[in-house]
């Protein structure tokens, strides 16, 4: 500890004009009274008796600072004139250049309001891109291209400029007519619509409305797999995972079926939309090829730097990796734009509304879908140490069952289908809250709402700044997944090397008793009640095993060359593609702990006692989720692949008979 600072002299505020006001606050509020009991000075050694003329100036501070304000207030207005007119005379500009310049200038500052002008600037902007918008976007209507010919027309042409420009036209009539109450648009909707839903809403409980979602998908995915086995086998699997959760819950009697039946019945809403619905289909394989697509300009930077690394040979390490570099990038832009922070907020209140759990756990639930189990939580990190014990299992539970944009981009290059990775993404949202409220019941009182929690921009200079900021923070990321790389992959060779020695000692034969055979044998049940075939159930066991033993990104690796060998099914690669989708592994448990045990140091204690349990929940959140696709998935393989060109093709026959 240094020394204290010296205490500074009673009118050295006011004697030093370099004081600000924040400065002359602190000063006035250390001027208040606060003389202790002479108990308490007398406890504490290092603290001094108050100081007189402090104690004399408390009652006229605030007289004092009102003067001492206005009298900044003429300062500042005086040094502002003086910095304007020496600005005007420091003017180097090329028209400095022009005869009787300046006279010039401020007649025309004299006869035109140019001050008011500034302050409607931003209108005339937004009249002349909007109408410049406008041109550009029937100039693409009436001209015809051979886009329009080659590609698909909703996901490549005209059509996807449209659903673009809808999308962004119904948000500016929505955020600045309808949210607007002094509007008559604005009062109107408020007063007719938003208020009659939220008088239906409130007199429907909850858990009714959850409970008839649930039996609703129950209902129809028995009447639509009632002659197929394998989807039946996914259904076990739901009720399986649903009665361990139970059956080990820290609180079985106060398990809210809300939450429960909220969180599942999105999660399957979600699902049929994902793989069932046509429609839904087209939107989220159009979304996955063009994160593809945008993720493939990586290889233009990686070539560049590590040539024929990357073109020719594919090293993973130059290729993969790279991805991670280049998605972080862009998603710090977002954040210091805003974006990002305004998604996450609008994905907490939709998880909040339906699901039923606090704010904060449905913020960072929202937040999951896009960034790590560590960085999430620094969205809510104010209000970590006000949780409760159940609030913090939830928060941990959603960082073990989703994954972070960085490394889904890593997955994607790996060859994995990203349509169902970024579907998994999202589903595993509503299944970590759904799962964690069954596993460890809230038993409190939350100390938070949505109103509390206030999200902020990057604090970058610009948005280039950000990108480097973006670009540097994935450096140690990268380099975190090359080294677990090769000691796990070093290490499990080591621990099958000696397993297999001693089982060979007894008579066994070579390279059976492996630990990839020991995790195969281990989970090939629970591959089995999730919907994948006897015959491969060994293989997505050890699928599984390496997933929680190592960690996703080895299991995503032994995946895609099951995928490229050919040497499973189309439904068991889905399957195995949405169990995988989780950071809940055991090498995550300690970055969990270190995470969270920075950022609320005094809750140490209650972390390290529900991190296990999150771990557990996070998998079998994950587990569910591939249930919940297994029941939605046709078993027979050639209705798996998914036609892009034929639905598209109906879409487009759809609308030209709507419009011709």
């Amino acid at each position: 500890m240094g020394d204290p600072p010296s205490p500074l002299s009673d009118n050295a505020a006011f004697d030093n004009p370099s004081f600000d006001r924040d400065q002359e606050d602190g000063i006035a509020m250390r001027q208040l009274p606060t003389v202790l009991p002479a108990t308490q000075t007398q406890d504490l050694p290092n603290s001094s008796p108050p100081k007189t003329s402090d104690i004399e100036l408390a009652p006229h501070a605030p007289d004092m600072m009102k003067e001492r304000t206005m009298g900044h207030e003429e300062d500042d207005k005086g040094s502002n004139r003086d910095n304007s007119d020496e600005e005007e005379e420091e003017d180097y500009s090329l028209f400095t250049m022009i005869p009787n310049y300046i006279e010039f200038k401020e007649s025309i500052h004299r006869a035109l309001p140019i001050k008011e002008m500034q302050q409607y600037r931003h209108i005339f902007f937004s009249i002349l891109f909007g109408g410049g918008f406008v041109m550009y976007f029937a100039a693409v209507l009436i001209i015809k291209t051979k886009i329009e010919e080659e590609w698909s027309y909703w996901c490549e042409a005209d059509g996807l400029l449209i659903v673009l420009t809808s999308l962004v036209a119904l948000g500016i009539f929505y955020f600045q007519v309808l949210k607007r109450k002094n509007l008559p648009f604005g009062r109107a909707f408020e007063v007719y619509v938003v208020a009659n839903v939220s008088r239906i809403f409130s007199k429907v409980p909850g858990v009714l409305v959850g409970l008839v979602l649930l039996a609703g998908a129950l209902v129809f995915v028995v009447l639509d797999s009632w002659n197929d086995f394998e989807r039946l086998q996914s259904l076990l699997g739901i009720a399986t995972l649903i009665a361990f959760g139970f059956l080990f819950s820290a609180a079985p009697r106060k398990v809210r079926w809300r939450h429960v039946g909220w969180g599942m019945g999105l999660q399957f809403v979600l699902g049929l939309v994902i793989l069932r619905w046509p429609l839904g289909q087209a939107v989220f394989q159009c979304a996955a090829d063009k994160v593809t697509t945008f993720l493939a300009f990586t290889d233009e930077g990686s070539e560049f730097v590590f040539g024929e690394l990357v073109s020719e040979m594919e090293i993973f390490a130059f290729k993969v990796l790279s991805v991670i570099l280049f998605f972080s990038f862009c998603i710090q832009i977002l954040y210091y734009w805003g974006v990002m922070q305004w998604v996450v907020m609008k994905l907490g209140w939709v998880l909040q509304v339906t699901v039923g759990t606090t704010a904060c756990e449905s913020v960072n639930a929202a937040a999951n879908i896009f960034l790590g189990q560590t960085e999430a939580p620094l969205l809510i990190k104010p209000y970590l140490p006000l949780m409760t014990k159940s609030e913090l299992h939830a928060v941990m539970t959603g960082g073990f069952a989703t994954i972070a944009g960085s490394v889904l981009a890593a997955y994607i290059s790996f060859g994995v289908d990203p349509a169902h990775l970024i579907s998994a993404s999202v589903m595993n949202a509503p299944a970590a809250l759904a799962f964690s409220k069954l596993f460890y019941p809230e038993t409190k009182k939350s100390k938070t709402s949505v109103s509390d929690i206030k999200m902020q921009k990057g604090e970058e200079s610009s948005w280039l700044h950000a990108a480097m900021v973006g670009v540097t923070n994935a450096i140690p990321l990268v380099a975190n997944i090359a080294a677990n790389l090769i000691a796990f992959y070093a290490f499990i060779a080591l621990c099958s090397h000696v397993f297999d020695w001693t089982c060979r000692l007894a008579g066994a034969g070579e390279e059976v008793c492996t630990l990839e055979n020991v995790f195969g044998v281990l989970f090939t049940p629970l591959a089995f009640v999730m919907g994948v075939n006897w015959s491969e159930c060994d293989q997505i066991g050890k699928l599984i095993g390496l997933k929680i033993i190592v960690n996703e990104f080895m299991a995503y690796s032994e995946l895609s060359e099951l995928i490229k060998a050919g040497a499973i099914s189309k439904r068991a690669e889905t399957i195995a593609t949405y169990a995988l989708c989780g950071f809940s592994n055991i090498s995550s448990i300690g970055i969990n702990l270190g995470g969270f045990s920075a950022m609320a140091p005094e809750r140490k204690a209650d972390l390290a006692s529900v991190v296990v349990r999150a771990m557990i929940a996070g998998s079998c959140a994950t587990f569910l989720t591939a249930c919940v696709a297994g029941t939605l998935l046709p078993s027979a393989e050639e209705s798996l692949f998914f036609n892009m060109t034929s639905t598209t093709q109906l879409l487009e026959s759809t609308t030209s008979s709507f419009l011709y």
